[in-house]
């Protein structure tokens, strides 16, 4: 091919062009490609430069490579690293979601018991009450004297019995 038929995607760049063969006694420009490059800064076509050029083109292009390969496996092992992460806190994550159900059956247990010593408080309470109610209805039928006075001991020791038993009738 000659010059005329070479398309301008097919010519080297301006980053690649400056690079004309070395004069006799005049020393290479070091490949300074240490990141990553685009493949455009590279020739397409290796006609017409020197052996020179295409070494250094060469030598770019795999520095590109090497950096590019580096970065690849940075962004697989953060990637991988991510993954790890994100699977711990999951595990963590469901450990608190069964601790906190487990947690809350156990509230709910505990308040049912709450509940039922609250019941038995209360029955208690009022069969203290009764039973002091009682108490006094005795001390008061005792001051009476006759048939009515024993017949209202006969009933407050039967209320007495029944309180007892576990019934809660008051006086009536």
């Amino acid at each position: 091919m000659t010059e005329e038929q070479h398309s301008p995607s097919d010519q080297p760049l301006e980053a690649a062009a400056p690079l004309a063969p070395p004069g006799p006694g005049a020393m290479q420009p070091a490949v300074e490609c240490k990141g990553i490059r685009p493949i455009k800064d590279f020739p397409r076509e290796l006609t017409g430069l020197s052996p020179e050029q295409i070494e250094h083109h060469y030598k770019a292009l795999r520095n590109s490579h090497i950096s590019l390969n580096r970065s690849r496996g940075q962004l697989l092992r953060r990637s991988r690293e991510l993954s790890e992460a994100r699977e711990r806190f999951l595990t963590t994550l469901r450990s608190y979601e069964e601790r906190l159900v487990l947690i809350g059956q156990e509230k709910a247990e505990a308040m049912r018991l709450a509940q039922d010593m609250h019941q038995e408080l209360e029955a208690f309470d009022s069969k203290q009450q009764a039973l002091d109610q009682l108490l006094q209805d005795l001390d008061a039928a005792k001051q009476e004297t006759g048939f009515w006075a024993i017949f209202q001991i006969t009933e407050l020791i039967e209320r007495m019995r029944a309180l007892l038993r576990g019934g809660n009738r008051s006086h009536g």
